[in-house]
């Protein structure tokens, strides 16, 4: 099984972590971790590394960390952490479809899950466009 952290600017990860209770309940596979006002990149990668070593120590599954944007520290920290470990995948720009498609296949293979994780982000941005009635009929 393929354990899940969400790694977020501020309030996010934590957000999300009550988000996803509210529909799928707890999960012991989903993890997060918030770079808060006070927190110094070392300290954030300090608490990320811990989190990755528990999550190891107790499963044998790899690991897809979720992110919030790209370029920010937990993407960046992440980033660090995947080069040195070959069972870590990384995604920034994460949405609310892409963390419960990554908890509801999380059995599936590491780059299987991550494909279908980024399939899922992209299908799940959608543009709401009014339609004229007088439109419709043509």
């Amino acid at each position: 099984m393929i354990n899940i952290i969400f790694a977020a600017h501020g309030l996010a990860a934590t957000g999300m972590k009550d988000s996803v209770e509210m529909v799928l309940g707890e999960n012991n596979h989903f993890h997060v971790l918030s770079l808060t006002h006070d927190d110094g990149i070392n300290h954030f990668q300090a608490q990320l590394t811990q989190l990755v070593n528990e999550i190891r120590e107790h499963s044998a599954g790899g690991i897809l960390i979720l992110t919030d944007m790209p370029a920010g520290t937990p993407y960046n920290v992440s980033v660090q952490i995947a080069l040195a470990n070959n069972d870590i995948d990384v995604l920034s720009g994460t949405n609310f479809p892409m963390v419960l498609t990554a908890l509801d296949q999380a059995d599936l293979p590491l780059s299987e899950l991550t494909e279908l994780v980024i399939e899922t982000g992209r299908e799940a941005i959608n543009r709401f466009i009014v339609i004229d009635a007088a439109e419709e009929d043509f």
